[in-house]
Order: structure tokens, then sequence, then C-alpha cells
């Protein structure tokens, strides 16, 4: 059994989004994204599904030229190869559900720009 909090242990990064894992098992890649208000993941895609959950704060979700707002308590789920943006409008914290398939790397690169 593996036991993660999403709100243990937060850490803004200076520049760039802080990412974390949070879980990492057989079954499941759990990861945590903390944003500071302008903070931005620029455009980029995985290869496999993923979900995407605010927690708190509010993101700018950018996928296929469309933009929507999610706020504290909304997800999305993409289908792999869909190109998408995030930037933060507030202080976030946000978790990336990954497939298994996925690389917890791929998206640190992403954050670090």
């Amino acid at each position: 059994m593996n036991v993660a909090s999403i709100f243990d242990h937060v850490v803004y990064g200076n520049e760039k989004p802080a990412v974390s894992v949070l879980l990492n098992t057989d079954d499941v890649k759990e990861v945590r994204i903390v944003f500071k208000k302008g903070q931005e993941m620029k455009e980029h895609k995985a290869n496999f599904p993923i979900v995407v959950a605010v927690y708190d704060g509010a993101i700018d979700f950018g996928f296929n030229g469309e933009r929507v707002t999610l706020e504290k308590g909304m997800m999305i789920a993409l289908e792999g190869g869909v190109p998408h943006d995030l930037l933060a409008k507030q202080d976030s914290i946000v978790r990336l559900s990954l497939s298994k398939g996925d690389s917890i790397e791929r998206a640190k690169k992403v954050a670090e720009g």
C-alpha cells in the first residue's frame, strides 16, 4: 500500500512550476505540479492519455486551439497526442495522472521549459 497527500510538503518553484511524484506503482503514476501565478507549461503532448485535476487555484488550459479555465475541483481528460498547454491564473496545485507507459521525466522536462 502507498499513501500520499497532494497537500503535504508543497513547494513552489521560483521560475518554473515544481513537479513532484506522489505515487509511482505498478498500476498508477500520480504527479503533483505546483504553479505560482503566471507560471506555465508551454504547448506539449503526451503519447498516452492523461488526466489533469486542479486541487487549488485556477489554470488556463489550452488544447487543440481551444481554451478552458479549470478551477479548484475541476478536471480534464485528454487522449494521447493532443497538444496542450497550462498557464496558472492563480497559485495552483494540480494533479497529473499518467498512463503507466508514460514517463514522469517527460512531465518534469516540460515543466522546465
